[in-house]
């Protein structure tokens, strides 16, 4: 069994554009900046390798979070095949 957690979410189109709404608001861009910046704040003071190394971490992990939280309801969009393309034909003899 495959769990596919953001496409499930996406699947409800009415949540999504919800989502997609929140996530552009002054309102909540301003809450998640004052979270990320109390969470940095609130990181101890690193003494030693180990534990500036656990705070990176930390930081680290709190923007991937933040970054899956504001695109999980966005869908990729594929990359245009390019039609014409400026490279020779290395097959031609």
């Amino acid at each position: 069994m495959n769990l596919t957690p953001k496409q499930h979410y996406q699947a409800n189109k009415q949540a999504a554009e919800r989502h997609r709404d929140l996530v552009v608001s002054t309102p909540f861009r301003d809450a998640l900046h004052a979270a990320l910046l109390e969470h940095v704040l609130s990181l101890p003071t690193a003494n030693d390798i180990q534990s500036a190394a656990a705070a990176h971490y930390q930081i680290v992990g709190a923007r991937d979070f933040i970054n899956h939280l504001l695109n999980v309801a966005e869908q990729p969009k594929t990359p245009p095949t390019p039609t014409n393309t400026a490279n020779l034909d290395h097959r031609v003899r």
